[in-house]
C-alpha cells in the first residue's frame, strides 16, 4: 500500500472536463443579445467564435468563459465610460 497521496487506483484522474462549447442560442441567451445580432458579431470577428462546418452558411460555437471576459473587456473600456459617468457628465454639460 503507498503512502503518497493521491487516488487509491492510478487510473482515476481528479482532472477538470474541458469546457463546452455553446451553440448561438446559449451564446446569445448568456449575453442577452439577439441570435442574429451574435451571428453577425461571429461573423465580422468581432466577437470570440468558432466556426462549425464548411461552405458560406456557417454555425458558430462559443465558450461562455471567452464570452463573459470579451464583455468584462468591453465593459472596463477607456473608450467608453459606465452609464453611471455619461449620465453624470451629460448633467453637467447641460447647466
Amino acid at each position: 500500500m503507498s503512502t503518497q497521496p493521491g487516488p487509491a487506483n492510478p487510473a482515476i484522474s481528479f482532472s477538470t472536463a474541458p469546457e463546452p462549447y455553446v451553440d448561438v442560442k446559449r451564446a446569445a441567451s448568456y449575453l442577452s443579445v439577439a441570435v442574429k445580432t451574435l451571428n453577425e458579431w461571429a461573423r465580422l470577428e468581432k466577437i470570440p467564435a468558432y466556426p462549425w462546418g464548411d461552405g458560406s452558411r456557417k454555425t458558430w460555437r462559443f465558450k461562455l468563459s471567452e464570452l463573459d471576459e470579451w464583455m468584462q473587456r468591453r465593459i472596463n473600456s477607456v473608450r467608453r465610460p459606465p452609464l453611471s459617468e455619461r449620465t453624470v457628465r451629460r448633467e453637467k454639460e447641460a447647466h
